[in-house]
């Protein structure tokens, strides 16, 4: 039986390295989008670009919510936070300030769907002058992922709602969608993702 005050299996050494390795990778590479939350990327994208070479990366500090790494030679320093059995980079650490703002989960009801059905749920009203976008993309070996988008921008808040379709022709694989929205106000943001009728709201 486990006992109560085992670590999370995100803390355990092998998970922690394959963590700050794989973000190293995708700093020098500019492929951060994938791994991050949408509100943490440009910030990140920005110190990214001025970081030089990295050699090496140690962890300098964990506990079950936040993990700090040391980048060599230049002794920049990351904060990840722990999200399921993974971590999440967050942001580039500012003098002593290993803090990060606090992230809540919640899951909600959808009602009907495609980009009006995930407005919908937070009370978002779309613009009448924006309209519907489609965009396909081919995946390989008879995939394709067709995403139906309205996006726009309030001042300095960015708001993206979409279905996305994935086909595989292949005959016999049934296609299958999903929804999402994503609205960035600074540091800040909302992402949803939902599938059939119901949707799992995080704020950060």
């Amino acid at each position: 039986m486990k006992d109560r005050g085992d670590p999370p299996p995100r803390c355990h050494s092998g998970v922690i390295e394959s963590a700050i390795a794989g973000a190293v990778r995708r700093l020098a590479d500019n492929a951060l989008s994938s791994g991050v939350r949408p509100w943490d990327l440009a910030e990140l994208q920005r110190r990214a670009a001025g970081l030089g070479e990295v050699s090496a990366a140690r962890a300098v500090s964990v506990d079950e919510n936040v993990l700090v790494a040391e980048l060599f030679p230049g002794g920049q320093r990351i904060v990840f936070r722990g999200v399921d059995h993974e971590w999440r980079p967050v942001r580039f650490a500012d003098g002593n300030d290993v803090s990060i703002a606090p992230e809540t989960t919640r899951r909600v009801g959808l009602r009907g769907w495609g980009p009006d059905s995930v407005l919908a749920v937070l009370g978002v009203a779309k613009p009448d002058d924006v309209e519907l976008e489609v965009v396909s993309e081919d995946l390989g070996q008879g995939e394709t992922e067709t995403s139906y988008r309205c996006q726009w921008t309030e001042g300095r808040r960015s708001i993206l709602a979409e279905e996305v379709k994935n086909e595989i022709y292949d005959g016999a694989t049934p296609y299958s969608t999903y929804v999402r929205r994503v609205i960035v106000d600074g540091d800040r943001g909302v992402l949803l993702t939902g599938r059939d009728d119901s949707a799992l709201i995080i704020e950060g």
